[in-house]
Protein backbone atom coordinates (compact mmCIF):
# COMPACT_ATOMS: atom_id res chain seq x y z
CA UNK A 1 0.00 0.00 0.00
CA UNK A 2 2.87 2.33 0.68
CA UNK A 3 4.18 1.86 -2.87
CA UNK A 4 0.77 2.62 -4.33
CA UNK A 5 0.48 5.84 -2.28
CA UNK A 6 3.94 6.93 -3.37
CA UNK A 7 3.12 6.24 -7.03
CA UNK A 8 -0.17 8.13 -6.73
CA UNK A 9 1.52 11.16 -5.11
CA UNK A 10 4.35 11.09 -7.69
CA UNK A 11 1.83 10.93 -10.52
CA UNK A 12 -0.12 13.82 -9.00
CA UNK A 13 3.03 15.95 -8.70
CA UNK A 14 3.99 15.19 -12.31
CA UNK A 15 0.49 16.13 -13.50
CA UNK A 16 0.49 19.41 -11.58
CA UNK A 17 3.96 20.32 -12.88
CA UNK A 18 3.01 19.41 -16.46
CA UNK A 19 -0.14 21.50 -16.21
CA UNK A 20 1.71 24.47 -14.73
CA UNK A 21 4.45 24.39 -17.37
CA UNK A 22 2.62 23.48 -20.56
CA UNK A 23 -1.02 24.41 -20.08
CA UNK A 24 -0.85 28.02 -18.98
CA UNK A 25 -4.20 29.76 -18.48
CA UNK A 26 -5.24 32.17 -21.24
CA UNK A 27 -5.04 35.19 -18.96
CA UNK A 28 -1.29 34.78 -18.48
CA UNK A 29 -0.51 34.55 -22.18
CA UNK A 30 -1.25 38.15 -23.09
CA UNK A 31 -0.90 39.37 -26.64
CA UNK A 32 1.81 41.99 -26.81
CA UNK A 33 0.52 45.44 -27.78
CA UNK A 34 0.81 46.44 -31.38
CA UNK A 35 3.67 48.89 -31.84
CA UNK A 36 2.91 50.83 -35.02
CA UNK A 37 -0.81 51.46 -34.90
CA UNK A 38 -2.63 52.53 -38.05
CA UNK A 39 -5.94 54.40 -38.13
CA UNK A 40 -7.88 51.15 -38.75
CA UNK A 41 -6.73 49.97 -35.31
CA UNK A 42 -8.87 52.72 -33.75
CA UNK A 43 -12.19 51.36 -34.96
CA UNK A 44 -15.33 52.86 -33.46
CA UNK A 45 -17.53 50.06 -34.84
CA UNK A 46 -19.88 52.77 -36.10
CA UNK A 47 -20.62 52.96 -39.79
CA UNK A 48 -21.58 56.12 -41.62
CA UNK A 49 -25.06 54.73 -42.29
CA UNK A 50 -25.64 53.88 -38.64
CA UNK A 51 -24.34 57.27 -37.41
CA UNK A 52 -26.74 59.11 -39.73
CA UNK A 53 -29.72 57.33 -38.20
CA UNK A 54 -28.83 58.42 -34.66
CA UNK A 55 -29.65 61.80 -33.11
CA UNK A 56 -26.15 63.06 -32.30
CA UNK A 57 -23.88 65.10 -34.58
CA UNK A 58 -21.11 63.14 -36.29
CA UNK A 59 -17.35 63.54 -36.34
CA UNK A 60 -16.16 61.93 -39.58
CA UNK A 61 -12.50 61.12 -40.10
CA UNK A 62 -11.46 60.11 -43.63
CA UNK A 63 -8.12 58.30 -43.65
CA UNK A 64 -5.85 55.76 -45.31
CA UNK A 65 -3.65 53.47 -43.25
CA UNK A 66 -0.41 54.22 -45.12
CA UNK A 67 -0.64 57.99 -44.51
CA UNK A 68 1.80 59.16 -41.80
CA UNK A 69 -0.36 62.18 -40.97
CA UNK A 70 -3.36 59.86 -40.53
CA UNK A 71 -1.31 57.62 -38.24
CA UNK A 72 -0.32 60.59 -36.10
CA UNK A 73 -3.84 62.01 -35.97
CA UNK A 74 -5.60 58.74 -35.08
CA UNK A 75 -4.60 58.70 -31.38
CA UNK A 76 -5.58 62.38 -31.01
CA UNK A 77 -8.99 61.68 -32.53
CA UNK A 78 -9.40 58.56 -30.41
CA UNK A 79 -8.80 60.64 -27.28
CA UNK A 80 -11.46 63.11 -28.44
CA UNK A 81 -13.80 60.22 -29.12
CA UNK A 82 -13.38 59.02 -25.55
CA UNK A 83 -14.13 62.48 -24.16
CA UNK A 84 -17.02 63.42 -26.49
CA UNK A 85 -18.79 60.11 -27.10
CA UNK A 86 -21.84 61.37 -25.21
CA UNK A 87 -22.21 64.37 -27.55
CA UNK A 88 -20.97 63.05 -30.91
CA UNK A 89 -20.93 59.86 -32.92
CA UNK A 90 -17.45 59.19 -34.28
CA UNK A 91 -16.98 57.51 -37.63
CA UNK A 92 -13.60 56.58 -39.09
CA UNK A 93 -13.81 55.96 -42.82
CA UNK A 94 -11.03 54.14 -44.65
CA UNK A 95 -10.97 55.77 -48.09
CA UNK A 96 -9.38 52.71 -49.69
CA UNK A 97 -12.20 50.39 -48.68
CA UNK A 98 -14.52 50.01 -51.70
CA UNK A 99 -17.62 49.89 -49.48
CA UNK A 100 -16.90 53.52 -48.50
CA UNK A 101 -16.57 54.83 -52.07
CA UNK A 102 -19.96 56.54 -52.08
CA UNK A 103 -19.43 58.56 -48.88
CA UNK A 104 -15.84 59.43 -49.92
CA UNK A 105 -17.21 60.77 -53.20
CA UNK A 106 -20.03 62.64 -51.41
CA UNK A 107 -17.50 64.55 -49.29
CA UNK A 108 -15.11 65.00 -52.24
CA UNK A 109 -12.13 63.67 -50.27
CA UNK A 110 -8.81 64.39 -51.94
CA UNK A 111 -6.46 64.67 -48.93
CA UNK A 112 -5.78 62.53 -45.88
CA UNK A 113 -6.76 62.83 -43.16
CA UNK A 114 -9.90 64.90 -43.68
CA UNK A 115 -12.15 65.71 -40.75
CA UNK A 116 -15.76 66.87 -40.96
CA UNK A 117 -18.42 67.71 -38.39
CA UNK A 118 -21.93 66.86 -39.56
CA UNK A 119 -25.30 67.58 -38.00
CA UNK A 120 -28.06 66.15 -40.16
CA UNK A 121 -30.85 67.68 -38.04
CA UNK A 122 -29.51 71.21 -38.58
CA UNK A 123 -28.39 70.47 -42.14
CA UNK A 124 -24.94 71.62 -41.09
CA UNK A 125 -21.59 70.33 -42.30
CA UNK A 126 -18.14 71.82 -41.78
CA UNK A 127 -14.60 70.84 -42.69
CA UNK A 128 -12.00 71.16 -39.92
CA UNK A 129 -8.79 72.70 -41.21
CA UNK A 130 -5.86 70.29 -40.94
CA UNK A 131 -3.74 72.89 -39.11
CA UNK A 132 -5.85 72.05 -36.02
CA UNK A 133 -5.34 68.27 -36.14
CA UNK A 134 -2.41 68.14 -33.73
CA UNK A 135 -3.69 70.88 -31.40
CA UNK A 136 -6.00 69.13 -28.96
CA UNK A 137 -7.39 72.32 -27.42
CA UNK A 138 -8.26 73.81 -30.84
CA UNK A 139 -10.08 70.62 -31.81
CA UNK A 140 -12.04 70.71 -28.57
CA UNK A 141 -12.98 74.33 -29.29
CA UNK A 142 -14.23 73.36 -32.75
CA UNK A 143 -16.34 70.54 -31.30
CA UNK A 144 -17.84 72.84 -28.66
CA UNK A 145 -18.51 75.63 -31.18
CA UNK A 146 -20.25 73.21 -33.56
CA UNK A 147 -22.72 72.15 -30.86
CA UNK A 148 -23.97 75.74 -30.37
Amino acid sequence: MKLTSKLFISGLIITVCFTAIFLKPESTSAVPPKINLVPSDYSTSMTWDKAQKLDKPIVVNFYVDWCHFCQGFAPVLDKLRQQYSSKYNFVFINCEDPKNAQVVKKFNINAYPSLFLVDKKKNKEIYIDNSKYQNFSLLKQELAKFLK
